[in-house]
């Protein structure tokens, strides 16, 4: 029989969650008008229910337990106040499906058979999301983008928010009840300003809107805010088509394998230093990391190990 398949664009959006995988991770929970949500693994309302009932989803972290934010860092949790336990934050998410779709319709229900059929081909769906806003009704006319997590600083608080940047060079941060717009060539003077900012020295009080309130005692690492600033410039490098320094780095590594000389060494220290120090580990593979970038640069008497 020939096989053929079709995907239909299901919209939703993000809300603050956290997921317990030996450690408690904070994440975008996608919420999706058809009941279907995804924190690493996308379910239905009933499996929702199940992963909070499991705990791989919490609705609080314990005092004195950190708090890991991909692409941030983590953070010692001193005290905090929260707005939901268990039960309460499954009613959060499902008020947010109403929303989302206020006549219930088309809820989906992942069925008994399709949940042997997952299991039987040992597979796990966890689709990306993509950010994008709706620039004209007429025809629907949509601008995708792309973004990642940060500190905000604004009118005296701080905030855990989303900032997205599209393709067509605007740039907005979200929490659940903010939505602040603003330019990109003025994206580097807010991170330098510390409107944006990564990390913080003494205990700082962050509001994650529909989760609570954390203050953190100390971070026990964090990303650099240059670093993500650049992380930033990659990655709108990369929706609008052009090359990443991450990708330049990579060609720079394949010339100088080919053509070994302390020109094409220099090339790659120079482009090496320009990937965001946080995507470094990305250059190679899961087992190398950029361990023989940084031998080739910083230790070249080095032989490779093969």
């Amino acid at each position: 029989m020939q096989k053929i398949s079709r995907q239909r664009i299901i919209e939703g959006t993000r809300i603050p969650g956290i997921i317990y995988n030996y450690h408690y991770h904070y994440v975008n929970l996608d919420v999706y008008e058809d009941g279907m949500i995804n924190g690493w693994e996308l379910v239905d309302l009933s499996g929702l229910k199940d992963k909070l009932n499991s705990q791989w989803i919490v609705p609080q972290v314990p005092v004195g337990e950190s708090l890991s934010i991909h692409g941030l860092g983590a953070y010692k949790v001193q005290s905090a106040r929260w707005l939901f336990n268990k039960a309460s934050y499954y009613r959060h998410v499902k008020k947010i499906v109403k929303r989302l779709n206020s006549m219930m319709e088309n809820i989906y229900t992942i069925s008994k058979g399709e949940k042997q059929l997952q299991e039987q081909r040992k597979v796990l769906y966890s689709p990306k999301a993509i950010d994008f806003y709706v620039n004209n009704e007429t025809f629907y006319q949509t601008v995708e983008g792309e973004g990642f997590s940060i500190f905000l600083k604004h009118e005296k608080k701080n905030y855990m928010a989303n900032l997205v940047f599209y393709k067509d060079g605007r740039v907005t941060c979200y929490t659940s009840a903010l939505q602040l717009h603003y330019k990109l060539k003025d994206i580097e003077g807010l991170f330098q300003d510390g409107t944006f900012f990564t990390g913080f020295d003494q205990p700082t009080t962050i509001t994650f809107e529909s989760l609570g309130e954390i203050t953190f005692g100390e971070a026990e690492f964090s990303v650099d805010s240059n670093e993500k600033y650049k992380e930033l410039v990659d990655t709108y490098q990369k929706l609008t088509g052009k090359q990443t320094t991450l990708e330049q780095c990579r060609e720079a590594y394949y010339s100088y394998l080919r053509s070994p000389s302390e020109q094409t060494r220099a090339r790659l220290k120079e482009l090496y230093e320009l990937v965001p120090a946080h995507e470094r580990i990305f250059l190679g593979d899961m087992d190398s990391r950029d361990s023989d970038y940084i031998r080739i640069i910083y230790h070249p008497d080095q032989k490779r190990e093969v």
